[in-house]
């Protein structure tokens, strides 16, 4: 794209926006008023507790853009189209959730509930505006935006523990087929003379909720019409992110185990990491083809 083409084209999404400030004000207000009341919660994430700098939750601002954007995209053709009926007292009633969530979110430093009040605003916002037409309007990208909502550690600790514990049974297992020196005591593998910890980062968690948002995503970009594939490939995500991680678990234990622990606690322990997203992609990229395939066959029955 030319220089003189990019600056048309943001010359008239400024146009557009200017032209949406001066006819509905209200909108551009509360809007104003939610940026405000939640941009403390956004620098906290980021500059204080640092949650959204810990590789666990450093999805969590894509997905806020990639939510602004379909909702921006999803709204802005919407601000001329009649029909839409403010519904005030679900806006409230939303609103007070809001509160309800901010409050002691903030003043406890409970991240999910201050987070999760941001959703429920910005719900209220569109309900007012618009109604539940509007709301049905942008269902999606405010659901989508639930993936940057940090866990509960009560939560994520459960999760966490629970798929430590299956990928170090299955990583053992698979290594014993192959006849390899290995045993192991809950989460510590011992292979040959050396022992590995299946630390918090190689239970998968990060990677099941990664390829989950990418996944639902990825069916709401391609509009599916085939409920088969619109179903099961986010079912699938589950078994597929917990199968990435155990081949890099079962990677870094033959790394260490044929070229010594600092290979496999340096710069191949990083680059596992890029390697367990890409197969990752690549088997949920197959099984939807697989399911494109099946989904075929079954519509020509």
């Amino acid at each position: 794209m030319s220089g003189s083409n990019l600056l048309s084209g943001f010359a008239s999404n400024f146009r557009l926006i200017k032209q949406h400030l001066m006819a509905n004000p209200a909108t551009w207000l509360m809007c104003l008023g939610l940026a405000v009341m939640f941009t403390p919660t956004l620098y906290d994430l980021y500059f204080v507790n640092e949650l959204w700098l810990d590789e666990g939750y450093s999805h969590g601002p894509i997905i806020l853009v990639i939510s602004i954007w379909l909702l921006w995209k999803s709204w802005h053709g919407a601000f001329d189209v009649p029909g839409f009926v403010p519904s005030p007292l679900l806006a409230w009633a939303c609103l007070l959730i809001s509160g309800a969530l901010f409050v002691p979110g903030r003043m406890l430093g409970i991240a999910y509930a201050e987070t999760g009040a941001f959703v429920w605003s910005l719900t209220g916002v569109i309900l007012m505006v618009g109604g539940t037409r509007l709301l049905n309007l942008l269902k999606f990208p405010l659901f989508f935006m639930l993936f940057m909502i940090p866990l509960p550690n009560f939560l994520i600790g459960w999760l966490t523990d629970l798929m430590k514990l299956a990928v170090s049974a299955v990583t053992v297992s698979i290594l014993g087929l192959a006849n390899l020196p290995v045993a192991r005591n809950g989460v510590i593998i011992s292979l040959g003379q050396y022992q590995l910890l299946v630390a918090d980062a190689c239970s998968g968690m990060r990677t099941l909720i990664t390829l989950e948002a990418l996944g639902i995503l990825y069916l709401n970009l391609v509009h599916f019409s085939s409920k088969l594939r619109n179903i099961v490939l986010p079912i699938l995500i589950v078994p597929i992110s917990f199968t990435a991680n155990v081949v890099r678990v079962i990677a870094l234990c033959l790394i260490t185990y044929y070229f010594g622990s600092e290979a496999g606690q340096g710069f191949l322990h990083g680059f596992a990491g890029m390697v367990l997203f890409i197969v990752g992609l690549l088997m949920m990229l197959g099984a939807d083809y697989l399911l494109r395939l099946l989904s075929a066959k079954l519509n020509a029955r």
